[in-house]
């Protein structure tokens, strides 16, 4: 059970709040706009739906 509350704490807002905090920095980093925007998925839908 508490693995699946860290898991989804780690789905839903870890990856998507450190991952734009990290695409901010690769901006300033590059010192220009990137195009690619980030999708912040970790894993293949089909996986996703297999677990549960």
């Amino acid at each position: 059970m508490i693995y699946r509350i860290l898991d989804n704490a780690y789905r839903r807002i870890w990856v998507p709040v450190l991952g734009r905090v990290l695409f901010l920095f690769a901006r300033l980093i590059e010192g220009r706009k990137i195009e690619d925007l980030p999708s912040y998925e970790i894993e293949d839908s089909k996986s996703i739906n297999s677990v549960d």
